[in-house]
């Protein structure tokens, strides 16, 4: 006992003399922080769960109300439930902070040609497509090339059809506007090649069997002709081309 009654003392002792340090991790930058949010924001908007991803990309803008992707993103979810006036704001915003951001640029300008602003539209794409870097640029082309058809600039718009291509053969849509560019010059040789290329790769719509019957047509192909106008007919009965496609030889 008596040796138990020495040692508890010492041991005191140490313990009292002794300071311990304890250190956690480093706290998250800001940036790391917004980061966090942001990809917590586009699972949310990946499964359509966007009234959970507001939140999120709140908490990102209240962090740096000048991100350029959390404006961006909040942009697209704000367009997507059609207040259409904050979307806009957050794109401006995203792209006042950084002018040369692809995606805000392919957004904005997909969000103007479908508010109709054709004429902005095309001069957001023609700096979104300048971008070499660009992941989807020949998805950016094709619709740069759509905006410029909108706004009479034919001889621009079969240029970005062509560049959409050169960069992606599968930018099938490309491939039927040029088609079709070509048969209105009477370039059918033309017309016929980008219409293959369409058919190759895409289902048929009203459209592409309308142009697919004035092709066959032109060369003078009448069971082509009658097999796009039964397709047409079975596949699209209540379409606009079903009842009005105007063949010629």
């Amino acid at each position: 006992m008596m040796r138990l009654k020495r040692l508890v003392p010492v041991v005191l002792l140490v313990l009292g003399g002794c300071v311990t340090t304890t250190t956690g991790p480093e706290p998250a930058s800001t940036d790391e922080r917004v980061t966090a949010r942001l990809d917590l924001a586009r699972g949310y908007m990946e499964n359509g769960e966007f009234d959970r991803a507001r939140p999120a990309l709140n908490r990102a803008l209240e962090l740096d109300p000048r991100s350029p992707e959390a404006n961006t993103l909040m942009g697209l979810l704000n367009e997507s439930q059609n207040d259409y006036v904050l979307a806009e704001r957050h794109y401006r915003v995203a792209l006042d902070a950084d002018p040369a951001n692809s995606q805000a640029l392919n957004n904005y300008g997909s969000f103007l040609f479908a508010r109709e602003r054709y004429e902005e539209s095309v001069t957001v794409l023609r700096r979104l497509v300048e971008d070499t870097d660009y992941r989807a640029r020949s998805q950016a082309y094709e619709s740069l090339g759509l905006a410029e058809l909108k706004i009479g600039e034919v001889d621009r718009a079969e240029e970005a059809f062509k560049r959409a291509l050169r960069l992606n053969f599968a930018q099938t849509r490309s491939s039927l506007e040029l088609a079709e560019l070509a048969y209105g010059a009477g370039d059918y040789s033309s017309a016929q090649g980008f219409y293959d290329g369409f058919r190759n790769q895409a289902r048929q719509s009203p459209r592409s069997l309308c142009l697919g019957m004035k092709l066959a047509a032109k060369s003078g192909n009448n069971d082509q002709v009658a097999s796009y106008a039964l397709a047409l007919n079975n596949l699209f009965p209540d379409a606009d081309e079903t009842s009005n496609c105007q063949v010629s030889n």
